[in-house]
């Protein structure tokens, strides 16, 4: 398929390292940059490390999948709560006092939207929110085979940056092990314990182990790593050649 693209390489690359998701559609509108990526962020067991998405048809989409291709679906349902509907527990009056410091009652919200995403890649399986999980049926063989699908946007990359997928643990005495996989990572990081550390005068402290997953992608201006488990997994990602690869500056 030869398509113009949405997006530069460069502003690919930028919102990749800020964690943001960006999708522009055929009639030249955006998806919400807030909506789409907490979608994206909800996604079970996985890390998208694709930040720029333009809009396919269906009958696209299903050839780039065949062709390995990852793709995208995504989908928003309106919600409305009907009136008489039991109304959930909260804090009353007196415990919204003492917990937020403040006693005013915030209305409940009465609509709203869902936000619904799955992500197809053939060679690294197939991931979708709890909103797509609630709404639709999880088995992707069937998505192409007819199913009504009229209400969902099919996106396919702008850019595929390559990119490496690391499971590591660092023991309390500094050394760094990795891991073929995720569950492998997690029983070695249960089987180091926690060691003390004499600092001399009576001062101790405890070193504990570190477990960390994270993409180690190749972009054009270099190789960055986006944690998606680990001490800097809520930061932006970083260049890995500014960072120590030995002792606790690891990670």
């Amino acid at each position: 398929m030869l398509r113009t693209s949405a997006y530069s390489e460069q502003q690919s690359e930028t919102w990749l390292l800020e964690r943001t998701y960006h999708a522009r559609l055929r009639n030249g509108k955006e998806l919400s940059v807030p909506d789409f990526t907490w979608a994206m962020k909800q996604i079970v067991n996985f890390y998208v490390p694709l930040s720029t998405w333009q809009e396919i048809a269906q009958a696209e989409a299903h050839a780039a999948n065949q062709q390995g291709t990852p793709v995208l679906l995504y989908g928003e349902s309106l919600w409305v709560h009907s009136k008489g509907a039991l109304v959930p527990w909260g804090a009353n009056r007196n415990m919204r006092t003492i917990i937020f410091g403040n006693a005013v009652l915030q209305p409940e919200a009465v609509s709203g939207t869902n936000y619904a995403v799955r992500y197809l890649d053939p060679r690294r399986g197939n991931f979708s929110n709890a909103s797509w999980q609630a709404w639709f049926a999880s088995d992707s063989a069937t998505l192409f085979d007819g199913s009504d699908l009229s209400t969902v946007s099919f996106l396919a990359p702008c850019f595929q940056f390559p990119y490496t997928t690391h499971y590591t643990v660092m023991a309390a005495d500094g050394q760094l092990h990795e891991y073929v996989d995720r569950a492998e990572a997690r029983q070695g990081f249960e089987a180091f314990l926690p060691q003390a550390r004499d600092h001399g005068s009576s001062v101790q402290t405890v070193a504990f182990p570190h477990l960390c997953y994270y993409h180690e992608i190749t972009c054009p201006d270099g190789v960055y790593r986006l944690e998606f488990f680990g001490p800097h997994m809520d930061e932006q990602g970083y260049q890995i050649n500014k960072v120590e690869r030995n002792g606790e500056n690891y990670i």
